[in-house]
């Protein structure tokens, strides 16, 4: 009895490694890995349509100053006055600034009629403490203002250039922007 038990699970084994093994050429000969649903697709939500790589300029603007940083063959940053290239910390603020603005999407997107009545001044957009102006070559891409956070500090009021639209965005995204301009070297 004991040996034809030992002998149902070594068959029981083997065809579970036979379908293991069949499963395996299956993968292979299609060329593909089957889909799971528990993976969901990354979609780029943010305000920037373009890729960030496609981004070749950056103009930046806070403190009462103004910094043009231009794209390396390398893919890293230099400053467009004296072309050194910037320190890594402020490049690294860069990337992700312009990664955020590509993949965040808004929390909420404000109409002009619902801010109309009390202004941007509300919302610290009147004159925004930081600004960024986006180009790839000498076409502009994107131009964005940040504003005041809200009173919990969690989200931060927005304007693009030639919108009508204040766009309530998660804090991180314009403090990258903020970590970026305190990197800066006057």
């Amino acid at each position: 009895m004991a040996s034809t038990l030992a002998r149902s699970r070594r068959l029981l084994g083997l065809g579970g490694a036979a379908l293991a093994v069949g499963f395996l050429v299956a993968m292979t000969m299609s060329g593909r890995v089957r889909e799971s649903g528990q993976f969901v697709r990354f979609v780029a939500a943010g305000v920037l349509a373009e890729t960030p790589a496609q981004v070749s300029r950056i103009e930046l603007m806070g403190n009462g100053g103004r910094w043009v940083f231009a794209r390396t063959a390398e893919g890293g940053w230099r400053r467009d006055r004296d072309q050194r290239p910037v320190p890594p910390p402020l490049g690294t603020h860069l990337d992700e600034a312009l990664k955020f603005l590509h993949a965040s999407a808004p929390v909420r997107i404000l109409d002009q009629r619902e801010w109309a009545e009390h202004g941007l001044g509300e919302f610290g957009l009147e004159r925004p403490a930081l600004s960024a102006v986006l180009l790839n070559d000498d076409q502009r891409l994107l131009a964005v203002h940040f504003g005041s956070t809200n009173p919990q500090k969690v989200l931060q009021y927005m304007r693009i250039d030639g919108r009508d639209e204040v766009y309530v965005m998660s804090r991180f995204v314009g403090a990258e922007w903020e970590q970026a301009l305190a990197e800066v070297e006057p």
